[in-house]
């Protein structure tokens, strides 16, 4: 209450004439606030509901909630001819996607870090920051950490099908109980939704463009060296070299090398894989890859994370790359051309985006 307070008190010749907490309306419909003032020759009502969590799925609710509360005591009717409702939201943090929701649904709304939309008579008030809470962060970027990261790949990998938690948990290769803390985070932003065969993912653009934002290339260490095959020689000398299983050395193409089998766009100079310890030697004596000071040009990535092995994808006999998706974000996070052939391949490997 007092931040909306704070937030009337910007506005010339307003007058605040009342302010309740715990605020019952109509016949007993119970909201969090109630803010009379008078500003020109109106008055007007704000009916606050604040929300802990401010995450989609739970400010749909609220909406729902503030419209229905207003409809009954007639929103759209004045009990006289001064008085206005204004329905508003008050969470801790709304995320962009959940300022849009009140938007579409004219709800004014008003976060602690700042962000704030308030519009009547000839006032309008629209602030957004670009920060967000430490908290927020974390729980975003919770999402997109190794093991969550695999589930998310098996879904954006078939948008279209249902899933149930034991199906997930087998196909990420992750236990049940991660898939239950992934699960409930994508409904909290509403990137899945419930079916009756479980669960299916009906964001998956949403998805992919919030993951694309946070992403971090996998962790682990890199090798620079030189080899002198390029062209059909380079791929001549890797036929059955590549592989991703884990009984054998496990090497596969990345970045732009695995790019040029998914959607070629434009040849890279480097040569980039994902190889764990036994895989990187094995393309050392395949390349006969050796040591320079200055222009390299293959990079071996040893990642900690090695479920990005498991999904790996196989578009021509003996030729294995990282996922389309993992592809996608290692080029999206490059230079401005990176991120040209980011775009290039989603538009063959993902028209939904």
């Amino acid at each position: 209450m007092n931040a909306v307070g704070d937030l009337l008190g910007h506005v010339p010749h307003l007058k605040a004439t009342s302010s309740v907490r715990d605020h019952l309306l109509g016949s007993g419909h119970p909201v969090d606030g109630r803010i009379e003032f008078e500003h020109g020759d109106h008055t007007y009502v704000l009916v606050i509901e604040v929300k802990r969590n401010g995450a989609p799925r739970f400010v749909r609710s609220a909406v729902y909630q503030l419209k229905g509360y207003l409809a009954h005591v007639g929103q759209y009717a004045y009990d006289d001819s001064r008085r206005r409702w204004i329905p508003m939201l008050v969470s801790p943090y709304l995320s962009p996607e959940s300022r849009s929701i009140c938007l579409d649904h004219d709800v004014a709304y008003l976060d602690l870090v700042g962000n704030a939309h308030l519009a009547f008579d000839h006032v309008y008030i629209d602030r957004a920051v670009a920060d967000r809470p430490r908290a927020a962060t974390r729980a975003l970027r919770s999402i997109f950490a190794p093991k969550a990261a695999a589930i998310l790949r098996v879904l954006l990998c078939e948008p279209a099908r249902a899933w149930r938690v034991a199906e997930l948990a087998e196909a990420a290769n992750v236990s049940l109980g991660h898939v239950s803390n992934v699960r409930k985070a994508l409904l909290a932003r509403e990137w899945i939704e419930k079916a009756t065969n479980g669960v299916k993912l009906v964001r998956p653009d949403a998805l992919l463009r919030t993951w694309r934002e946070e992403y971090r290339k996998p962790a682990g260490r890199s090798i620079s060296r030189y080899t002198l095959a390029h062209g059909e020689q380079l791929s001549s000398q890797l036929s059955g070299k590549l592989n991703a299983e884990p009984d054998r050395p496990r090497a596969i193409l990345s970045s732009h090398s695995a790019a040029q089998w998914f959607a070629p766009f434009t040849r890279s100079g480097t040569h980039s894989f994902y190889a764990d310890e036994p895989g990187a030697r094995t393309l050392k004596e395949a390349l006969k890859l050796t040591h320079v000071e200055r222009g390299a040009n293959v990079i071996v990535t040893i990642p900690r994370d090695e479920s990005l092995f498991e999904d790996a994808a196989q578009p021509a006999p003996g030729i294995f790359c990282a996922s389309p998706i993992i592809t996608y974000l290692d080029l999206w996070t490059g230079s401005d051309r990176d991120r040209e052939a980011a775009e290039h391949l989603a538009s063959r490997c993902f028209p939904w985006l």
